[in-house]
């Protein structure tokens, strides 16, 4: 069996201020260094039900945040930016039997510890086919159009309840308590780890998922922008119309071209944030 893993960092346990996912400073060395161990944990767990082989899609900000050498050595690493899957990198270029997304968060306009959905400074919500979106949702589409279906979701207790909704019977492993944007109840590193690796192999044995997509094609996106300025960037690009002064849309037949149209709109958001 194959399993891919995306991998975040704003769903850790211990993580709850935006300093800890921005290299740079000291918090952010002790961030990283609890998602490589979670990330960690979901490997071994992959590994102990009878994983072959195991990939791992490094997927937080400029997605150079696990160090190799820290890593199982079992397992592969998609690392860097830009890529055209993005969070789910390397899920097309061969098949795979299961998805974990470890260390995901609540969706953009919803509660949860750091919620967003892909760029917290430029989109203020983001909907297809009139569904908000978290991240979970769009890599999870994306895996789903390549043959992987989520088998588990680590995150806090706001993410827990989404994916229970939407991805009924997908093992989920919460590692805190949202209290609010920016503070949580954690789990100790410890304990997380090990109620992850637990769901990990959990999830491989059982294979339980959910059938039923939740989205299907054409993709129509609607994102609200954080500022003005941003939708007019964003409607500079060719087939994206303007609703308003901070609403954008597009209509995609694949989750590759959404996903790279969302790319492309956060690097021009960078610009005005």
């Amino acid at each position: 069996m194959r399993i891919f893993i995306s991998a975040d960092i704003e769903g850790i346990a211990g993580v709850v201020a935006s300093q800890q996912c921005r290299a740079g400073n000291g918090e952010y060395e002790l961030a990283r260094a609890l998602m490589e161990q979670e990330v960690n944990a979901a490997i071994a767990g992959a590994f102990d039900a009878g994983a072959t082989q195991v990939v791992v899609a490094d997927s937080h900000g400029p997605m150079t945040n696990l160090r190799a050498d820290y890593l199982d050595p079992r397992a592969e690493l998609v690392s860097s930016k830009p890529r055209p899957f993005s969070m789910v990198e390397g899920i097309d270029h061969q098949p795979f039997d299961g998805l974990f997304l470890i260390g995901y968060h609540s969706a953009a306009g919803e509660k949860g510890v750091l919620a967003h959905t892909i760029n917290g400074a430029a989109f203020y919500r983001v909907c297809v086919n009139g569904l908000p979106m978290a991240e979970a949702d769009l890599y999870t589409s994306s895996a789903l159009e390549h043959g992987a279906p989520l088998l588990l979701v680590s995150g806090d207790d706001q993410l827990q309840g989404w994916i229970a909704k939407r991805y009924p019977g997908v093992s989920y492993a919460c590692v805190k308590r949202a209290i609010s944007t920016t503070a949580a109840q954690s789990l100790s590193p410890k304990d997380a780890q090990e109620k992850i690796r637990a769901a990990a192999f959990d999830a491989v044995i059982n294979c339980t998922k959910t059938e039923q997509r939740l989205l299907t094609p054409p993709y129509v996106l609607e994102l609200s922008a954080t500022k003005p300025v941003m939708a007019d960037l964003f409607a500079l690009i060719p087939g994206v119309d303007q609703l308003d002064a901070r609403t954008v849309t597009y209509t995609a037949n694949d989750m590759k071209t959404l996903i790279s149209l969302l790319c492309a709109f956060s690097y021009l958001g960078t610009t005005q944030s």
